[in-house]
């Protein structure tokens, strides 16, 4: 049996038809698409606000949805907790009223600690503060913390990050690594970040126009260019995780398998792994290694997927980790690169951002 199964059909007033259907195993799930896909409204029927036209959800043993039975549970039912990108905190109660309101409504089968939430999320500081006075960030833990003190069976979050600023998006990033670390509820999020996707998921589900187009892991299905609908240089996002990683005088080494990426980097949280996102256009891709260059890192790889688009080409290479490179068609054929291609992917230190 599926963690969840979903199989729904809805028809908007204004036109918009969604018609999805798929089946979560997954630690980690993002449902990943433009806006106007359909995602939030995937959401909106697990968690019992949209009445879809017909269909029926399944979440372990609990039938949520049953069109065809006439079956439809309440919200208050269903073993499902949700984050919404607006928080929606109660605005007159405190922090830890909020939180508690959480912990009054759990449901039946999952017990999380209220202290152990807390410590996690570290919003200690923050119980006897109202909503009004904190910003996006901490009020974005203290919704997660409201959801997990529900005790929820499927954790739900419709872009937790989307209204965040990019330092805070960050550090929300490694709060919610946490909470699947500590917890290990099964979780369902929507984003339109390949960032995000490729950080937290285990499985995606690509969404286009009320429709699955593509599904499998991050590297898989995030690599298909027409479902994504690549155009140059608003192709594919790289996101590689170096660890472990070691600090010396102002700068970071961060293994990826037996090699090493060099990132100006003063600290970061001993032991945690470090994450680094950049572009494709910043991999300049040469057949054999050079000498005599200021860019700092060299990484060997393997060619294992060209695919052209307009103007340009992209180059996924398997370092340890994929990672993608954009070249101009020339660029291919003067380098006679294919799948199985031996190559040195150059990054210059700077066109690395760190993700904390």
């Amino acid at each position: 049996m599926s963690l969840l199964s979903f199989q729904c059909r809805h028809r908007y007033p204004g036109g918009f038809e969604l018609d999805v259907a798929f089946e979560v195993d997954h630690p980690v799930t993002s449902l990943f698409g433009p806006s106007g896909s359909g995602k939030t409204s995937v959401l909106a029927a697990i968690a019992g606000f949209l009445y879809p036209t017909s269909g029926a959800v399944r979440l372990g043993d609990q039938t949520l949805l049953d069109t065809a039975a006439g079956l439809h549970l309440p919200p208050e039912q269903r073993r499902v907790g949700v984050v919404f990108q607006e928080h929606l905190l109660f605005p007159h109660m405190t922090v830890e009223a909020n939180l508690r309101y959480g912990q009054k409504h759990r449901r039946q089968r999952r017990s999380v600690s209220m202290d152990r939430v807390v410590e996690v999320l570290q919003v200690g500081a923050l119980l006897g503060r109202y909503p009004g006075k904190l910003s996006g960030g901490e009020r974005q833990r203290v919704a997660i913390g409201r959801a997990l003190l529900s005790g929820p069976e499927l954790l739900l979050m419709d872009e937790p990050l989307a209204s965040l600023d990019r330092a805070l998006k960050t550090r929300i990033l490694t709060y919610l690594e946490r909470v699947v670390t500590e917890w290990g509820i099964p979780t369902l999020f929507v984003t339109h970040s390949q960032a995000e996707v490729r950080r937290l998921a285990h499985w995606v589900i690509v969404l286009k126009q009320g429709r699955v187009v593509a599904d499998g892991r991050p590297d898989e299905a995030l690599s298909r260019p027409e479902p994504l609908g690549w155009k140059n240089s608003m192709g594919p996002a790289n996101l590689l995780r170096l660890d472990p990683v070691e600090f010396h005088e102002g700068h970071a080494h961060g293994r990826i398998g037996d090699q090493s990426l060099y990132v100006p980097l003063e600290e970061t949280p001993a032991g945690a792994p470090l994450f680094v996102q950049f572009t494709p256009i910043d991999v300049i891709v040469c057949r054999h290694d050079v000498h005599g260059v200021s860019a700092r890192n060299h990484l060997l790889g393997r060619v294992c997927q060209i695919v052209p688009v307009e103007k340009a080409v992209f180059v996924a290479i398997d370092v340890g980790q994929i990672l993608w490179a954009e070249v101009t068609p020339e660029a291919v054929t003067e380098l006679a690169l294919e799948p199985g291609s031996e190559v040195t992917c150059l990054l210059k230190a700077h066109s690395l951002h760190v993700v904390e």
